[in-house]
């Protein structure tokens, strides 16, 4: 594995974690679905990640729902939209191996895919816009809740939600367990979870807790309504500001984000 001479002990702390997730996930009676494991054949760019931005704790966790077919699933980065894994997150090209039963409707081609991942792009866009990535490293880290991807007999994506009952409820008890471990390794005063679902996942665990981080929604960056995708950028800067992740990122030097400042800058 890429890196795991010299990463810290945090990092080395969430790969074993994930290494326990890994075994279980792999033991679970998938049935007619095919599951993609970014952690296995993209071994080396996850690797490379977690040593990378999960260097030590960190005060801010986010936290995605699953691997998507053209971000994690191709590089094994969370929210992995390939130009941004490169530009803004600064990795360099690592090989990925073809999964077992890859589906021929979805190949992995790794960091050569040419396809956009609208979710990595519009979340990594955002934070872009704002803070370098040394910036966002420091108080930051992004993980997560199901790291893998299931298809169905046509190739169709089946997120954790949709999966079948008895698979679901075990999916859910393994990922529930790995989420607390992650928690307790990164030691987040804040939680940022993305979408709905994970949001409904991660806040049932943390919430009945005297004491331990809070945990805020943010609206999924590839909303399904047309209506919320237009609006993502405004309710995500509003939905992080209420968390306090900027003023976290920032600290000293936090300026609000001025909306007509980024238009006049436009216009000139």
């Amino acid at each position: 594995m890429i890196g795991l001479e010299s990463s810290s002990s945090v990092a080395h702390q969430i790969l074993a974690s994930e290494a326990h997730l890994i075994a279980s996930l792999e033991r679970h009676d998938k049935g007619n679905l095919n599951m993609y494991n970014p952690l296995v054949y993209a071994v080396d760019s996850h690797c490379s990640y977690v040593c990378k931005y999960g260097d030590a704790e960190k005060p801010v966790l986010f936290v995605g729902m699953s691997a998507t077919p053209f971000g994690m699933a191709q590089t094994g980065v969370p929210l992995g939209n390939v130009k941004h894994v490169i530009e803004y997150l600064g990795m360099t090209h690592f090989d990925v191996e073809v999964p077992k039963n890859e589906h021929p409707k979805l190949p992995i081609t790794g960091w050569e895919t040419l396809r956009n991942d609208p979710e990595g792009n519009r979340f990594w866009k955002f934070f872009e816009s704002r803070y370098t990535s040394k910036e966002f490293k420091r108080k930051c880290y992004v993980t997560t809740y199901c790291p893998v991807l299931y298809l169905d007999e046509k190739g169709k994506e089946v997120t954790p939600p949709c999966l079948p009952h008895n698979l679901r409820n075990q999916v859910i008890s393994v990922c529930d367990m790995h989420i607390i471990d992650i928690v307790d390794i990164v030691k987040p005063s804040i939680i940022v979870a993305i979408g709905g679902f994970a949001y409904q996942q991660v806040g049932k665990l943390f919430c009945s807790r005297e004491v331990g981080p809070l945990v805020y929604p943010l609206l999924h960056p590839a909303p399904t309504n047309q209506a919320s995708l237009r609006r993502w950028n405004s309710v995500a800067n509003d939905q992080l500001v209420f968390a306090g992740v900027p003023q976290m990122i920032a600290g000293a030097n936090y300026v609000p984000f001025n909306k007509d400042d980024k238009k006049k800058k436009r216009q000139t």
